[in-house]
């Protein structure tokens, strides 16, 4: 590779040589030193590579043999260099071109807003006069950074702003902020659930109870009605005061808005069986195999009923291919039949209370909402039943603190 780039920059020829002596020229050269490659012959032509420099010493030993030397192609560097130089005006030509190509980059020609809906692009324009920031201004003295802060300081209506260069244009490409429209029928906020207020803040509308009331299901927590105190100045019939002030009081309805928690108990029932039983294999089986013939079976192997007392049953069935789109009546049936005994273990009593205050406490738990909050000193768990008819019973109380506030139009 080296000395292939070596020969290009100091430029080759490529020779073509006529006559009846090829071998002769191309042995003399070599002896005398010369370096040739590519060497091809095509019927009476033989062509060959020769350095430049060598060029002007091969004469002297061409004229001792009958053969035409004519140079077919001029390769490498000195010879880009003196087609260069005699196109120079299209070099100087071409270097102003990229000077200036990378000149007019450096500026800013367009400017695209992308991403603008609800905000006024011409807003967006403004603070960017503001800013010196126009067309034909450098790429480098726009701080980039510092006007993604000021566009979202001066419009609200922009959450977020990416600021760039793509060639010559300045893209702004926003994000705008989605304003969600609540519903404003007045309405109240009552108790879905029985319980102790723990907790009340009001958004909007008027408290109907206070922290550490008792509530029902379906009592007014937050009212819709809303009084709007009013001043107004009257004149007097006193020559002291020219004025009085008159406080009216106004009801308006609104949607009522708020957070109420309550502590709210449940109360959860679970049991468990002292005796558990359950079938075990025992590793005997029997097969059989038959030929139905629609309802009809005909034995092939095997018992035609189970000889085990308790068993578990398998079955397959297959049945021959279609032929023409026509089904034979034909199926084959194999059956196992495997054997089981039945086994009855007896649970200890702490196991068999563990198992049914967790069913207990389950119960409750499927039926509480994930902000929740379990008050773990209030829990309590309480035995119904010792020990009567193989269960014992369990029932669980919890108290749980949750959002009991539910809406009504």
């Amino acid at each position: 590779m080296l000395k292939k780039l070596y020969t290009l920059v100091e430029g080759y020829l490529q020779l073509e040589v006529k006559g009846r002596h090829f071998e002769k020229v191309v042995n003399i050269l070599i002896r005398n030193g010369f370096k040739l490659w590519n060497i091809i012959r095509i019927d009476d032509t033989l062509y060959v590579n020769i350095r430049l420099k060598d060029f002007k010493n091969i004469r002297k030993h061409l004229r001792k043999v009958d053969c035409k030397v004519r140079i077919k192609e001029r390769k490498g560097l000195p010879f880009y260099l003196n087609e260069l130089i005699d196109r120079r005006f299209l070099a100087i030509g071409i270097i102003i071109l990229i000077l200036s190509l990378y000149t007019l980059s450096s500026f800013v020609f367009f400017i695209e807003i992308k991403g603008a809906k609800e905000v006024e692009k011409e807003d967006i324009k403004k603070l960017l006069t503001k800013a010196s920031i126009k067309p034909g201004v450098l790429k480098s003295s726009i701080p980039v950074e510092k006007l993604e802060e000021v566009l979202i300081e001066k419009i609200p209506k922009i959450s977020w702003v990416n600021i760039y260069f793509s060639g010559t244009r300045l893209v702004i490409d926003i994000v705008e902020k989605k304003i969600i429209e609540s519903e404003m029928e007045p309405s109240d906020i009552i108790a879905e659930k029985s319980g102790v207020i723990s907790k009340l803040i009001v958004l909007q509308g008027t408290p109907v109870v206070e922290e550490g009331m008792t509530v029902k299901a379906g009592d007014l927590l937050i009212s819709r009605e809303l009084l709007i105190r009013r001043e107004e100045e009257v004149a007097s019939t006193d020559s002291e005061n020219e004025e009085e002030i008159n406080i009216l009081l106004e009801k308006k309805e609104v949607k009522a808005e708020g957070i109420v928690k309550a502590r709210v108990w449940y109360e959860g029932y679970g049991e468990a069986k002292l005796f558990r039983e359950y079938s075990q294999s025992t590793g005997n089986v029997e097969i059989s195999i038959a030929i139905k013939l629609k309802d009809r079976e005909i034995m092939i192997r095997g018992p035609k009923k189970s000889p085990y007392k308790y068993f578990k049953l398998s079955k397959e069935v297959k049945s021959l291919p279609k032929w023409r789109k026509f089904r034979l009546p034909i199926e084959l049936v194999r059956r196992r039949y495997i054997q089981i005994k039945r086994i009855q273990e007896r649970r200890s009593i702490d196991i068999s209370k563990k198992l049914a205050k967790e069913e207990a406490v389950e119960s409750i738990l499927q039926g509480l909402s994930k902000e929740a909050i379990i008050l773990n000193s209030k829990l309590k768990l309480i035995e119904l039943d010792t020990e009567d008819n193989n269960i014992i019973r369990v029932k669980a109380l919890l108290e749980v603190e949750e959002e009991i506030g539910i809406r009504r139009e």
